[in-house]
């Protein structure tokens, strides 16, 4: 295939077989059906380095009835909220100024700017989403955001001093247009914050789970620059949360001819890059093979208790999950259910496994000899929340970046 960036040719490196799509959970009628799978491979481009699936599912498919919802974790929204005040600090921004997130949720990071006064605007493709973000109080366009939709809401709105797409530019297949849209509604000196799983947090810890359809892409600064210079923009600084969805990068990226300087934070990042060989396919080789191994001793670990009289249940029935789930084949011969605190997902089935969700609380009340955290990069809080559970004996198993109890 052609990369999605520049038009090259793609290099395969990783392929997790056929699987649904990762947020489509199952009521208990539909299990009866045949239920729809779509290739997940994941490819390099050796001439931009950018990583990507080889297949896509149109985005209508995925987004416009969604059942992720920002608020159900505290950690994020902490973090969302401590952007907004830093961007509105840093940037200087106030009551004149317009402030548009890409891909906005429920609107939990844009109620981060609320104590400010500053005018906002959400942009939310999924239907049920956009409305529970309307129902906050949060301004929001039930559109996927394009060229055409940043040249609207320029001209209804004005300019936008700052921009920000948390974990959404990955999700969004037209990248060259995602940029044109950017470069289309950012005022001349505006900012627009990009968040996003890092390439290299992925391969150093083997995270393999965080590849499913709705991340198109796999991003380095590298490869992030390659298409921004395309349009006009630049990275001038870089921040990284390793703590966030498992490794987290925060590139802020102006006009090319804006009066942003480059920090040493975002020189050093990309000079870490090239010492990690982003621009190499044995790089990549080498994280598949990786990848099998997990999967060998994971399931080597659940059959061991299974076949030693253990009962063990899995906690966060997150995208990420149903990804390890399915390529592992770990079902209801491994695991009994899967606990979730999003009343969205309770109720019904993972997608492929068919493993029933179920309320948090079901842990502390049932109490199975372990549980396996699908949603593993927040397992501090996980942990945490559940501490009765645990006091009653439960142990808890994080599966990466290799199966191990959590201490």
């Amino acid at each position: 295939m052609r990369c999605r960036s520049c038009g090259a040719d793609v290099r395969s490196f990783l392929d997790l077989g056929s699987t649904p799509l990762a947020n489509s959970f199952l009521k208990e009628e539909q299990l009866r059906s045949v239920e729809p799978s779509f290739p997940l491979e994941v490819g390099f481009c050796p001439t931009c380095t950018l990583v990507q699936l080889m297949h896509t599912v149109p985005p209508e498919q995925i987004f416009r009835d969604y059942v992720y919802v920002t608020s159900t974790s505290s950690s994020i929204t902490e973090h969302f909220h401590a952007l907004a005040r830093e961007a509105v600090s840093r940037f200087d921004l106030s009551a004149d100024d317009l402030v548009v997130e890409i891909g906005s949720n429920d609107g939990t990071l844009l109620r981060g700017f609320e104590p400010s006064g500053i005018r906002t605007l959400g942009i939310e493709p999924a239907t049920n989403i956009a409305a529970i973000a309307r129902a906050h109080g949060i301004e929001t366009v039930n559109e996927f955001f394009e060229p055409g939709i940043a040249r609207r809401l320029r001209e209804e709105h004005g300019p936008a001093s700052f921009m920000v797409g948390c974990n959404v530019v990955a999700h969004i297949p037209d990248l060259n247009g995602t940029m044109e849209g950017v470069a289309t509604l950012l005022a001349d000196e505006g900012v627009f914050q990009v968040e996003a799983p890092y390439l290299l947090e992925l391969l150093d810890r083997a995270e393999f789970d965080t590849v499913y359809h709705e991340h198109f892409f796999y991003f380095s600064l590298r490869a992030l620059e390659h298409v921004m210079e395309r349009h006009g923009l630049r990275i001038f600084d870089v921040e990284l949360f390793p703590d966030v969805h498992g490794g987290t990068i925060r590139a802020s990226v102006c006009r090319t001819g804006a009066s942003f300087e480059r920090t040493a934070a975002a020189a050093g990042a990309f000079e870490r890059e090239e010492e990690a060989g982003v621009g190499e396919f044995a790089t990549y080789a080498d994280f598949a093979e990786r990848v099998a191994g997990i999967r060998e001793s994971l399931l080597r670990m659940l059959g061991d208790l299974r076949r030693g009289g253990a009962r063990v249940a899995g906690y966060g029935a997150a995208a990420k999950g149903n990804t390890l789930l399915n390529y592992c084949g770990i079902g209801p011969d491994l695991l009994d259910y899967v606990a979730d605190k999003n009343p969205l997902k309770q109720g019904l089935y993972t997608p492929g496994m068919h493993l029933p969700v179920v309320e948090a609380s079901r842990l502390a009340e049932d109490r199975p000899d372990y549980t396996l955290i699908l949603a593993w990069n927040m397992a501090d809080e996980i942990v945490a929340e559940q501490a009765e559970y645990r006091a009653r004996g439960g142990r808890f198993i994080r599966p990466i970046p290799e199966p191990a109890e959590v201490e």
